[in-house]
């Protein structure tokens, strides 16, 4: 079972405090990266996914996503917070994170078979390393975009 919870990105900011404390208070702990932040517990999960203009520096949106086998006092907690900063709260029957993940995964293991720069051959070739650093710069940056765009489309 999954709930979702969509906010402007100014209310999640003057509000996460509040959130952070909820969660601590439900036992659930940070257990993610800045790539794919979450927060859980033995029984629950909840998944933030924040959209950021990097050129101005400021957060646009924030949906998090909280998962679960059954309804439980923390997502009663939840709600009446995102009540209280104005977000929209919706059941979320899209696939689940590990489902998504385990998929989006996949995709990239056979995306990086095709587009990965094989260091060792390009070394043995006579490529400058500095040429080197800058293909395998471009390929984590393209491959992070090539994430975005996969848990999109699994996503939608």
């Amino acid at each position: 079972m999954r709930f979702r919870f969509e906010m402007d990105g100014e209310a999640y900011s003057k509000n996460k405090e509040t959130f952070k404390r909820i969660l601590a208070k439900h036992g659930l702990r940070w257990k993610g990266s800045l790539e794919r932040p979450f927060w859980a517990s033995g029984s629950e999960r909840v998944t933030a996914v924040f959209d950021r203009d990097r050129e101005k520096d400021i957060l646009r949106s924030a949906t998090l996503v909280w998962e679960s086998v059954k309804k439980s006092t923390l997502l009663e907690e939840l709600k009446g917070w995102a009540w209280e900063v104005g977000a929209n709260v919706s059941e979320d029957r899209s696939p689940s994170a590990e489902e998504v993940t385990d998929e989006v995964e996949r995709a990239l293991r056979n995306w990086d078979l095709i587009w990965k720069p094989n260091v060792d051959l390009l070394r043995a070739q006579g490529r400058p390393s500095t040429w080197i650093e800058a293909d395998v710069k471009r390929w984590k940056q393209r491959r992070l975009e090539r994430r975005r765009e996969l848990i999109g489309q699994a996503t939608d």
